[in-house]
């Protein structure tokens, strides 16, 4: 069975067999350049501010990936501790080599400033896929930009922002998420219509809350953000039929049924914030939205590598018993250490049969299957990093 066609299989709620892989595809997957900076080939980053690799497809396939990566390219951050400004206007500074934003455009700006504030020009290179790779793996495009509440914090200041919702100050607020909207649109359609062909999945990023909590109450994200979400939404599937993969991190589990109704395909969510656990999201989601990368594949592949038998039941057994899910990485890789785990990983779990998982599944961990699959692993060749 093609890749494509898992895809579709599990996309209808049909494929009960283990999960797809997606590593070092986009900022939810990727690989920073400071992991592996053998693999940065010349100035192109998959995303500006965590400076992912973009991977070619061979790349992708060789890290155990079923996926392969498209998108647009960005010219890194100049490497030096002066600050500099984005293609929005946000001046960002770097800090223990990390960016943090630093001054906003339109902090103090009123209501006529917003109106009127220019919109970004896209020019930006596209990654493509070559011809002879269109069928090696499932095509998932990366997020062209912020999505419209982090870009709306960006431009204002998110405590202002927030300050404008708190105090009802609507028009602002308002005037901040059209504008955004219409530029995240405006980047959607520039990148897919630079490509030849249309992706089999798009990645919408927009992080909705904090580590403990949201940033809004349930109502105020109900009555003012949800809405400007789903005219996003509503204009994304006009313009491509790839599947739509939303992406949030934060302690968010009060609107997950909100987000769910959006009609997205697959959720990709922060199972590290509190009251996230991934089984528990996955009992209040509908069992036709697929968990990509919720569940720790690094954890699981450095449990692998310690023989760890009790924590590798307990991630396998995890995963199989969230399903639908593509398996992942639960945040873009910082070292090679987390790089090496994903691959061990994907490579642990691809030594179990449909038979094998399903048993994981409606059983729970089956001793002998388990062992099994960890001495194939052993046994298994991995790809040195260094080769890649």
């Amino acid at each position: 069975m093609s890749l494509r066609m898992k895809l579709a299989e599990l996309l209808s709620g049909d494929w009960n067999g283990p999960p797809l892989i997606d590593i070092g595809t986009t900022s939810l997957t990727g690989i920073r350049a400071s992991a592996l900076p053998h693999l940065r080939k010349d100035s192109a980053v998959a995303h500006s501010i965590y400076e992912t690799l973009p991977l070619t497809p061979m790349e992708c396939i060789r890290l155990g990936s079923d996926f392969i990566r498209t998108g647009l390219l960005f010219a890194p951050p100049v490497m030096t501790d002066e600050p500099f400004t984005d293609a929005f206007g946000v001046q960002w500074q770097r800090d223990e080599g990390f960016l943090s934003p630093i001054s906003h455009p339109l902090e103090t700006a009123g209501l006529k400033d917003i109106l009127h504030y220019p919109k970004p020009e896209w020019r930006n290179q596209v990654q493509l896929v070559e011809p002879e790779f269109r069928n090696a793996g499932i095509v998932i495009a990366d997020a062209p930009c912020p999505g419209l509440l982090e870009l709306s914090f960006m431009l204002r200041n998110p405590w202002r922002f927030m300050e404008d919702i708190a105090e009802k100050n609507w028009k602002i607020a308002a005037a901040l998420l059209d504008w955004s909207l219409e530029s995240i649109v405006d980047a959607y359609n520039y990148m897919l219509s630079s490509l030849p062909e249309q992706p089999d999945v798009i990645i919408y990023s927009d992080d909705l809350g904090y580590q403990d909590g949201m940033f809004f109450s349930p109502s105020d994200f109900r009555n003012l953000v949800r809405p400007y979400m789903h005219l996003l939404l509503t204009q994304l599937r006009k313009l491509t039929p790839a599947a739509i993969c939303f992406h949030s991190c934060g302690a968010i589990r009060p609107i997950l049924k909100d987000i769910a109704e959006l009609g997205v395909e697959l959720i990709n969510l922060d199972t590290k914030a509190k009251g996230m656990n991934v089984m528990e999201v996955r009992r209040e989601l509908p069992a036709s939205i697929i968990l990509h990368g919720s569940n720790d594949l690094c954890a699981l592949g450095e449990a692998v590598a310690n023989k760890n038998k009790a924590r590798i039941a307990l991630l396998i057994t995890e995963l199989a018993q969230s399903a639908p899910v593509i398996a992942g990485p639960l945040d873009n890789m910082s070292s090679a250490e987390e790089v090496l785990a994903a691959i061990r990983g994907a490579a642990f779990i691809r030594n179990f049969s449909n038979d094998d998982f399903e048993k994981l599944r409606y059983i729970g961990p089956v001793r002998n299957i388990i062992e099994e699959a960890i001495e194939k692993t052993f046994s298994t060749e991995l790809p040195v990093i260094a080769a890649l």
